[in-house]
């Protein structure tokens, strides 16, 4: 039978796969992907390295030469849509176009509009999402007839949908549409296992373990099988030096590992596991043998009784016996289908062995999924780096299976509130959560979760610090609403998450197509009367405030020519209106004081930017608030040395506070003016 979970569709490029653990470090390329952005030539490439083409290839060239837009329905995802939209907007009969995946949070509307301006452009429109859901009243169908820009723009469009969807929304649209038919799945396990440099692909394609249900399957689980064989062929060769050449044992040991990996070893483990003499001892050591995968048989057995006692187990059967009573290392190892290498590791039957241990475990012990998880997380923990975090990249495509198959994200909410508490995991957490932000069946249901986590007032700050990393992760390929999580976290008042919400902001600073929606955002949050609001502004605009141009100026000021814009004024106000002082805050304002006590140029704007700070407000009640904070961020500075010697500082430091005084509105005008009083 095939792989209940064989996705291999290349949705976002980050996915829990079937037998090849998880993809979640491609993290970066997948937001990029959605964020639209246009896609690496050698992405592109490297996907349709092993292309083989549809069935109606050239009929679905044609009607994108034709139409400009083409639509392609399948049912599921790994039905080969993306390689294919790549491929034909590579093969155009106009050269050099520029591939693109439309930019949209699932669920808006969509219009041919946002297309226009981008000249020679291929774009995707990708909706294979589970939970996507594009409002009927956006008229999709006959949208995508107002291809008059497209043209214009020498650019064409291909829509990936699933039937469900595209039979709601693609009234008006039939004669654009086409399912592919997918490539002959012999052909494409041959030309697959050809270009990893198998030998003899046809045998393999032959084989019985794999003929008979190759038919069944579609593109992207026949790439999973695939991808199977050569890992299998692979770790025989180094672990024999010998060849697998059909007729050999070789090949017969590769083929039966194989196959009992693509079927995710369920004849093997079932057979195993209904054995009349086998003990939850016994199941117990196979279980945690594969959670250690890749770590001394010796940690194995001492963690046993540890499990055990997770499961809720007290027979004597369920911890190791004293003395010789029970089985040794060698025979344990033999009894999990394992043997055991003379480094003291031990060596699996074949590729996937350890994971399909662990889903078979899920699936058949369900009451225990909780206790399991919660007791692996720990050990990720107790483990400490490297063996933790090791275990925690194996542990993150568990839980992203168990969230697809469960609809639910109580499991991925305790693994990340766990992990987020300690240093070296809380990044593994960060990742396992993007991941599920951008896997194709839970994206949407983790989106509204870890939004839901955000303003919970039982979250931990950590994991609160986590999430405005993830957010800012994310923001590029859903803008909208990951700058609405990041508000939400900056209402919090939790320790380091202001800070956590302020780097988020500093690092999303760059992106020249979010910087008017995040410097809105500020504003908003500078204007807020919630305190919370007000420090998560004040530390993002200290972290932009050391931001540097070319000339190593800050970057705030803009152009030498031009007024500083009001909000950094008002930023500066902010910061100097708070209770405490932050050493995040002395670094931001000690390096504008070196840029104005070093450069010239930018001295008199950097010194009229903290005065205009301190008085120019329509209320003065925090005014000697704001000129005592300024004041001991010139002390600090002063005293901390750098930029130039002590004597310089301190004329600086003098000139910039002697400014301040004068331009107070409650002195009276003379003195403002410089003249005497009297």
């Amino acid at each position: 039978m095939p792989p209940e979970t064989g996705r291999g569709g290349a949705y976002a490029g980050v996915h829990a796969d079937t037998n090849h653990g998880t993809m979640i470090g491609q993290w970066f390329e997948a937001v990029q992907l959605h964020s639209g952005a246009p896609l690496p030539g050698e992405r592109v490439m490297r996907e349709l390295a092993d292309y083989s083409a549809i069935g109606n290839e050239e009929q679905a060239a044609s009607l994108l030469k034709a139409n400009q837009v083409l639509v392609l329905v399948a049912d599921n995802l790994g039905s080969g849509r993306w390689t294919a939209a790549l491929r034909l907007l590579t093969t155009v009969p106009e050269e050099g176009l520029t591939l693109r995946r439309v930019r949209r949070e699932t669920g808006e509307s969509f219009s041919m509009e946002g297309l226009r301006g981008r000249k020679r452009t291929g774009w995707i429109l990708d909706l294979r999402e589970a939970e996507e859901n594009i409002p009927a009243s956006c008229d999709f169908g006959l949208e995508l007839h107002q291809v008059d820009d497209l043209r214009d723009d020498d650019s064409y469009l291909i829509v990936l949908v699933g039937t469900k969807l595209w039979e709601r929304i693609g009234h008006g649209a039939g004669d654009l549409a086409l399912t592919p038919q997918p490539p002959d799945p012999a052909e494409l396990f041959t030309a697959l296992l050809r270009s990893a440099g198998v030998t003899h692909p046809e045998a393999w394609a032959d084989d019985h373990r794999f003929k008979k249900d190759l038919r069944q399957l579609r593109p992207g689980q026949v790439r999973d099988w695939a991808r199977t064989v050569v890992q299998s062929d692979s770790q025989y060769r180094a672990a024999t030096g010998r060849g697998t050449e059909p007729g050999t044992d070789g090949f017969e040991a590769v083929a039966k590992a194989a196959g009992n990996a693509v079927t995710g070893w369920m004849d093997v483990l079932a057979e195993w596991h209904s054995d009349t003499g086998r003990t939850s001892y016994d199941r117990n050591y196979l279980l945690l043998a594969a959670v250690y995968d890749g770590a001394p048989i010796d940690n194995v057995h001492l963690k046993i009784a540890s499990l055990a006692q997770a499961f809720g187990e007290k027979g004597e059967r369920s911890t190791p016996l004293s003395g010789q009573q029970g089985p040794g290392l060698i025979q344990l190892a033999r009894q999990i289908k394992a043997v055991p290498r003379p480094d003291g590791y031990l060596s699996f039957p074949g590729p996937g062995f350890p994971e399909a241990v662990v889903r078979y475990f899920w699936r058949d012990r369900p009451e225990l999924i909780d206790a399991f998880t919660k007791w692996t997380a720990q050990l990720c923990l107790e483990l400490k780096h490297p063996q933790g975090t090791r275990l925690a990249q194996r542990m993150a495509p568990w839980i992203l299976h168990h969230a697809q198959a469960a609809r639910s994200t109580r499991l991925l909410h305790l693994v990340a509130r766990d992990w987020s508490e300690d240093d070296n995991l809380a990044p593994h957490a960060h990742d396992l959560l993007v991941a599920a932000i951008l896997d194709p069946e839970i994206g949407q249901l983790t989106r509204n979760a870890t939004g839901t986590w955000a303003v919970n007032e039982d979250t931990s700050a950590r994991l609160l610090q986590t999430l405005a990393r993830v957010f800012q992760s994310l923001t590029p390929a859903h803008p909208k609403q990951m700058l609405r999580r990041l508000s939400e976290l900056a209402r919090s008042q939790k320790d380091g998450v202001a800070d956590a919400v302020g780097a988020a902001i500093d690092a999303l600073w760059s992106d020249d197509d979010l910087r008017t929606r995040l410097r809105s955002t500020l504003t908003s949050w500078f204007d807020s009367d919630q305190a919370a609001l007000q420090q998560t502004a004040g530390s993002a605009f200290m972290y932009l405030a050391l931001q540097r141009d070319q000339s190593g100026e800050p970057a705030l000021l803009g152009e030498p020519q031009a007024a500083v814009p009001d909000w950094v004024i008002r930023g500066w106000r902010t910061v100097l209106e708070a209770a405490e002082l932050s050493l995040l805050a002395r670094r931001a304002c000690a390096a504008w004081l070196d840029a104005a006590a070093t450069r010239e140029g930018g001295a008199e704007r950097i010194t009229t930017t903290l005065v205009r700070a301190v008085h120019e407000t329509p209320t003065d009640h925090l005014r000697g608030q704001r000129f005592l904070n300024l004041v001991r961020l010139a002390e600090h500075w002063m005293l901390q040395g750098g930029a130039q010697d002590a004597e310089r500082r301190n004329q600086f430091r003098a000139e910039l506070l002697r400014r301040t005084q004068l331009e107070d509105p409650h002195r009276p005008r003379a003195q403002r003016d410089g003249e005497p009083v009297g």
